[in-house]
């Protein structure tokens, strides 16, 4: 039985202020969606929830994403001051994991540099 990405729901989420829409799988992390279509979201720490350079807003739809585990927890805690003078709530792009549609706001995300072809031996 093979599986058809028509089984697997569309999870939108549109980020801020470059006002893109990204398309996230089931499970998968809003940092990894972005860098897979091809974006550079900010890190440090690639994923391990350390630096908080990954660090968004929610905007809308903070209802659909998962819980906040115990890493992502651990890493917010040490924000709580910053968190404190925030409207809206944050999480960290390599730990949440969006289910329905959502905005945040993100700012340093934009599309990854191509790598260029090397011209030669000075290239």
């Amino acid at each position: 039985m093979t599986s058809s990405t028509d089984d697997v729901p569309e999870i939108r989420v549109r980020v801020l202020p470059l006002n893109v829409e990204l398309t996230v799988h089931p499970g998968e992390s809003l940092m990894a969606a972005a860098q897979r279509v091809g974006y550079f979201w900010p890190t440090r720490c690639q994923g391990q929830a350390l630096c908080t350079a990954c660090l968004f807003e929610v905007v809308s739809g903070n209802e659909e994403f998962a819980p906040i585990e115990p890493l992502e927890q651990g890493a917010l805690e040490s924000l709580s001051e910053f968190q404190a003078k925030r409207e809206r709530p944050l999480r960290l792009g390599c730990q949440a994991r969006p289910g329905g549609p959502a905005a945040v706001f993100k700012r340093g995300m934009k599309p990854a540099d191509r790598p260029r072809p090397s011209t030669g031996f000075w290239g």
